[in-house]
């Protein structure tokens, strides 16, 4: 406690300009946000200024994003632009933020008819997916608490219906490819755009058997095509 409270005396008798002074990851926050909002790029002097760094620093800073993927420098221009992670990062919260709404009733329903519990689940990146919006299954035994999570998406039935790999009725089911004991049904789910999600429902696989398991992989692809309507795409 004396520790704390000594650490927050001190702070607290800091000059007011350096309690307010930037950090270094703020700086490179800003040089991220601006060189990402740049239609044409930046150069380096372009950069610097508009944050209020030296070059020198900027460089080190621009380096570093660079490095990790999130920005990329065109050696002949001499410009910093966008990264393939930056982009890729943006699709997914993009896809992820403007699917939710429009897929939830579809969701909704699709928990209701089957029971159990509904996913929408878009790339992460080219190995994994992350579910982005669910709806809880009406059984007392279901599978929960996967919103948000990313997963390796090869095998499963998520990343074959991301893929565009189903069966003749526009779905795919798979058993324990992520859990023993559990099975998954999933369909794309498309726009003008081409595939952009997908639909998944998940369960124990001693229910989703014979009859429950035609009946559920109808009502897959009757969400996935309903969601696919109301975004635009016509088959």
């Amino acid at each position: 406690m004396r520790n704390v409270a000594l650490q927050d005396a001190t702070s607290d008798n800091l000059p007011k300009a350096a309690r307010n002074r930037p950090r270094s990851s703020d700086r490179v926050l800003q040089l991220l946000c601006t060189v990402g909002a740049s239609a044409a790029g930046m150069t380096l002097t372009e950069a610097a200024a508009a944050v209020g760094l030296v070059p020198s620093t900027a460089l080190r800073q621009l380096r570093s994003l660079e490095a990790a993927g999130l920005l990329v420098r065109d050696d002949d221009a001499q410009l910093y632009r966008p990264g393939l992670q930056l982009v890729a990062l943006a699709r997914t919260v993009f896809v992820g933020h403007s699917l939710t709404t429009a897929a939830q009733p579809f969701l909704d329903e699709l928990a209701h008819l089957t029971g159990e519990s509904a996913y929408l689940a878009v790339f992460q990146s080219p190995r994994t997916a992350v579910y982005v919006a669910t709806a809880a299954g009406r059984h007392a035994l279901r599978h929960s608490g996967w919103l948000g999570r990313g997963f390796a998406s090869g095998g499963t039935a998520v990343g074959a219906a991301l893929r565009g790999r189903v069966d003749p009725d526009g779905v795919v089911s798979k058993d324990g490819s992520l859990e023993a004991g559990i099975t998954a049904i999933s369909a794309p789910v498309r726009s003008s755009r081409g595939t952009v999600a997908a639909i998944n429902i998940v369960g124990p696989t001693f229910r989703l058997t014979a009859d429950a398991l035609d009946t559920s992989r109808r009502a897959v692809a009757d969400a996935a095509v309903g969601l696919s309507t109301a975004l635009g795409w016509a088959p």
